[in-house]
């Protein structure tokens, strides 16, 4: 398989599947995930939000026929999560919200 066959079905699916755990993770709410809420703000029960849309976000990803919705869906999601950090000075986790919301930018640009 060609490299830029395999970067292009390839990493919307590695982005889907990350997506897919770390939202279930956040859903499972271990104590430092519902630490990492409250900190940023957010209600008691909002990582059960997050956490869903990060499922549903990755599911649509590793799907073909729906990737395009599930990359501009996940750069969105990112996009909240960067600025969420931002505000909050939570400076640890930007570098790897940073990451996968560029890894975002690029499977939008993959399906054009």
């Amino acid at each position: 398989m060609p490299v830029i066959k395999f970067i292009t079905v390839g990493l919307p699916i590695a982005l889907g599947v990350v997506m897919i755990g770390t939202g279930g993770l956040n859903f499972a709410g271990p104590p430092l995930a519902r630490e990492n809420f409250a900190l940023w703000g957010y209600p008691a029960g909002f990582h059960r939000v997050a956490g869903s849309l990060g499922v549903v976000i990755g599911l649509l990803l590793v799907i073909p026929a729906t990737s395009r919705v599930g990359a501009i869906a996940s750069a969105i999601f990112m996009l909240a999560a960067v600025a969420t950090l931002i505000r909050s000075r939570d400076w640890g986790h930007l570098p790897v919200a940073a990451v996968l919301m560029a890894v975002s930018a690029a499977a939008i640009a993959i399906h054009g």
